[in-house]
Parts: C-alpha cells; sequence; structure tokens
C-alpha cells in the first residue's frame, strides 16, 4: 500500500510540474491571439490553469492510501479495547471471547468500515473542491463570485 501511495504521490508531482509548463504555454498562445482579456495578468491565468488542471485524484489516492496507512494500526488498538470492554462488561461470556468467531468478524469488518469511511472522506473532499471549467473560472476571476445562472 506504501509503494502505491509512493507512486502516485510521484505521479502527481510529475503531473503537476506538466501543468506549470501547460499553463505558460497556454497563456502566451491565447494571449497572442487575442484569446485573453486584458484585466487577466499572466500569473492569475496560471494559477487558475494550475487549479482547474491539477492533478487532483492523484493527490487524493495517495492522501487516503497514507491515511489508511497510519489509521489502521490506530484503529486495531481502538477494537481492541472496545472488545475487551465489551467482553469484560459481559461477564467474560465465552460467545464474544478474544479470538472466537465473533471477536474475528468485528475486527474483520470494523476494519472494512474504517477503511471505506478514510475513501469517503477522500472522494468527499475531492468532489467539494472540485474547480469548475477554465472559462468559468476566469469569468469568476473577472466578474466576481457571482454565479449568473442563478439569475434566471
Amino acid at each position: 500500500m506504501g509503494g502505491v501511495a509512493l507512486v502516485f504521490a510521484v505521479r502527481a508531482i510529475a503531473a503537476w510540474l506538466a501543468v506549470r509548463s501547460d499553463a505558460i504555454a497556454d497563456y502566451e498562445y491565447k494571449h497572442a491571439n487575442g484569446m485573453v482579456p486584458d484585466a487577466i495578468s499572466r500569473e492569475n491565468y496560471e494559477a487558475i490553469y494550475r487549479r482547474v488542471y491539477a492533478p487532483r485524484g492523484a493527490i487524493y489516492v495517495a492522501a487516503g492510501m497514507i491515511a489508511i496507512l497510519l489509521l489502521t494500526p490506530v484503529a486495531m488498538v481502538g477494537f481492541e479495547f472496545l472488545l475487551n470492554f465489551i467482553y469484560n462488561l459481559s461477564g467474560q461470556n465465552r460467545a464474544i471471547e478474544p479470538g472466537f468467531l465473533v471477536w474475528q468478524s468485528f475486527l474483520f469488518f470494523g476494519m472494512i468500515m474504517v477503511w471505506v469511511g478514510i475513501a469517503y472522506v477522500a472522494a468527499r473532499r475531492y468532489h467539494q473542491t472540485t474547480p469548475g471549467t477554465l472559462q468559468y473560472e476566469l469569468d469568476q476571476h473577472l466578474y466576481g463570485e457571482e454565479d449568473f445562472g442563478k439569475r434566471f
């Protein structure tokens, strides 16, 4: 898992560098052909372009995998404490004794729930912070934060 997270992180860094050079080339082409208003500076255009075309997917996958790697031992310790508490609270019932089927099933499905929860948080954050299209973001920069489509 750590190796795969590293691959995604390296891929994101390489793509980030490529997007930087693409932003410069795109601005030069569009500015030379009058496709970018003079009100947008080169720095602003490049920042907007990088935000729109950034390799966000690879970054969020790598971050999710790293979170899974770091939180799995913490979750296992937490489940161990919780299960021991329940076992002692039940009067040390043999049905939920450590190592038996109920115990193992709780650990198995509990870890799957933790991993799904981490993936859910990463995916939700990814979609909440997704920028609009390049033209939309340029319009937002030029005309303010108002969404003109909501008027109609």
